[in-house]
């Protein structure tokens, strides 16, 4: 473990950093967990997977708006899906222009046994966060976050 953690030392300035190694830190050793499993899959990709296996086809606006993610974010894991052949794109019912997207066959028979490792994912999660509020506190600040912008508060501050 590293001594002096500067990021630290920055207090409330370092939080987005931090939030963003750990992220990160996680996404690595995800990626790396399955590397070693030999699944072909990216850690953020099980999201999506619940989503459509939840919800069925659904266009990527939807996606989207649904994981509260940008379009762009998206639209990348969507197409990296499809080129590993775990998702399937077609066109809606009632409007043609718009593409929608469904799980694959080898979604469906992969699923099982990826679901096996996300429930193990989520134990080891609670094992980390364990003693901590950690999803009331992401909730809340996700909350006050998506009512007010960062980017409005600060020029709100700096305006007065």
């Amino acid at each position: 473990m590293v001594k002096d953690d500067f990021i630290k030392e920055l207090g409330y300035l370092g939080v987005t950093t931090r939030l963003k190694r750990i992220s990160d830190a996680l996404m690595h050793d995800g990626r790396r967990m399955y590397n070693a499993l030999g699944i072909d899959i990216e850690p953020n990709w099980f999201v999506i997977f619940e989503l459509l296996k939840a919800h069925g086809p659904l266009g990527v606006t939807e996606i989207a708006e649904r994981i509260r993610m940008a379009h762009p974010s998206v639209i990348t894991i969507v197409n990296k899906m499809i080129e590993a052949g775990y998702l399937v794109s077609g066109k809606d019912d009632q409007d043609s222009r718009k593409r929608v997207l469904a799980l694959s066959d080898r979604s469906m028979k992969m699923l099982p046994k990826y679901e096996k490792i996300w429930k193990e994912g989520e134990q080891v999660m609670i094992e980390l966060l364990e003693s901590h509020d950690a999803l009331g506190f992401i909730s809340s600040l996700e909350e006050k976050l998506f009512s007010k912008g960062f980017k409005e508060r600060m020029l709100e501050k700096i305006e007065s």
